[in-house]
């Protein structure tokens, strides 16, 4: 690596401070002297000077001699440079080469490194993909963010909380998109919501949930093997002590209330609920009983649960179902929030007011300053992680 100081004599004289030293003996050396000169083109050249000196008692001094200009016609001179004097000239000239490109060598007066590519690179907006392109490439990530956190922890921070507001901001994009096309089925669901649960993690009491297990067997299994109860997913509330919650998933456009003219109503004013939504409710609280006197207290499942401070007390459930739109009438509006609020154990959560408590959490992130992005929502692969925008797996 090559440190090299210049010094702007003239508007188009630059002078290189350093010389290239050619051969180094006991009491004489030879250099080359550069320096740059600009044309009226504003393009830089190299051109320099070749000096012999000798070592005298105030150190070394040019050696008196004939400037080759002013030789005459017929006059010998000859200048000889042995294999190692050449090499060393012709790498000082790559690096003076490399040097007269660098458009900050216009300054008064500067100091430039000068190395090879795999040794030093300057950073400038064009070369920082490139550069941390290579930095993946050659599997420094992680080293790259440890070193990032270790010199600037805020600047380390602020990064891992901007990418986490974009994978969510994706993730919001991904599902209000869904929300309105309605092609994806029930298990298609389940895994956007899989790989996004964050999405879950405030349950409406405000506790923390957190997940055990996707797809969970809750019990129920006979002597042939069948009738196991499947789970869409298990989750436990966070704290000292941990407790059970049973989430299930249906559809967006599962009705809550019976259609079209046939019985929509029970009685006046009481619209009659849809044999979907009254199994979907009857099915989580099933499940919630088979798990907790059988799934929970097998010996597996307990010493499991155990270890990790998860308890099972009448556990509670979540369904996930249909979209308030439905409720058009203010009958339909009394009647199902009347409803869900009485229900002891078990919390209903529509689509929509789910989308909504998500744009909610990752609009409080959006609104610290620190944790603000400058860009658009990331493209909706890093949230969802194969699930493509149409639902195909």
């Amino acid at each position: 690596m090559a440190v090299i100081r210049t010094h702007h004599v003239t508007n188009e004289f630059i002078e290189v401070n350093r010389p290239i030293r050619l051969e180094t003996k006991p009491r004489t050396r030879r250099l080359f002297l550069p320096s740059f000169f600009q044309d009226e083109n504003g393009k830089r050249h190299l051109r320099g000077m070749f000096v012999h000196q000798k070592k005298g008692l105030d150190g070394w001094e040019d050696e008196t001699c004939v400037p080759l200009r002013e030789l005459k016609a017929g006059d010998v001179a000859k200048f000889e440079l042995g294999h190692e004097a050449m090499e060393n000239f012709l790498k000082g000239i790559s690096i003076l080469l490399k040097t007269a490109q660098l458009a900050s060598i216009e300054e008064r007066s500067e100091k430039f490194t000068v190395a090879p590519s795999s040794l030093s690179v300057e950073v400038r907006d064009e070369t920082l993909k490139p550069i941390m392109e290579e930095i993946l490439k050659k599997g420094f990530g992680s080293r790259f963010l440890s070193e990032l956190a270790s010199l600037r922890p805020d600047e380390a921070d602020r990064f891992a909380a901007q990418q986490m507001l974009a994978r969510r901001e994706a993730c919001i994009h991904l599902f209000d998109q869904q929300l309105h096309r309605r092609d994806w089925n029930e298990p298609k669901w389940g895994r956007f919501f899989d790989e996004n649960r964050w999405i879950f993690g405030l349950g409406l009491r405000y506790q923390f949930l957190s997940q055990l297990q996707g797809q969970a067997n809750y019990g129920g299994v006979n002597l042939t093997g069948g009738g196991a109860q499947i789970g869409d997913f298990l989750h436990y509330t966070e704290g000292e002590a941990r407790f059970v919650v049973l989430v299930e998933i249906k559809l967006p456009e599962s009705k809550i209330f019976q259609a079209g003219g046939r019985a929509q109503s029970y009685r006046n004013g009481v619209p009659g609920f849809a044999v979907e939504f009254a199994n979907a409710l009857a099915q989580v609280q099933v499940n919630s009983r088979t798990w907790d006197i059988e799934g929970s207290r097998t010996e597996a499942n307990r010493d499991r649960l155990d270890r990790e401070r998860i308890y099972t007390v009448h556990p509670r459930s979540l369904l996930i179902y249909g979209n308030t739109s439905e409720l058009d009438s203010i009958e339909k509006r009394n009647c199902f929030e009347i409803f869900r609020g009485q229900l002891k154990s078990t919390e209903v959560v529509t689509y929509d007011e789910l989308l909504k408590r998500a744009q909610f959490i990752v609009g409080e992130m959006g609104s610290r300053p620190s944790e603000t992005p400058n860009r658009a929502p990331a493209n909706q692969d890093a949230a969802t992680r194969g699930i493509d925008e149409r639902g195909s797996t």
